[in-house]
């Protein structure tokens, strides 16, 4: 990815990946509430480069944990 002003362009790699893992899996680890690491530990996520995973889980850790104001279970409208 290249941000220059205004304008933001990404490009196909051709470097190796880092991780293996499926969108269901990047989707909680951005939303929150689990990280990569716990997810790698249950053999959700494979690390292809050492280091990787313990990287991309602080990558997405946010400030503060995940909060609704029911609690952790969202209502299901």
């Amino acid at each position: 990815m290249r941000a220059d002003g205004e304008f933001v362009t990404c490009e196909r790699t051709q470097a190796r990946p880092d991780l293996r893992l499926t969108s269901a899996e990047l989707g909680a680890a951005y939303l929150g509430g689990t990280t990569l690491s716990s997810l790698a530990a249950a053999g959700r996520v494979e690390e292809l480069r050492r280091g990787a995973v313990t990287a991309a889980s602080l990558a997405f850790r946010g400030e503060r944990e995940p909060f609704h104001p029911s609690g952790w279970a969202f209502p299901a409208f």
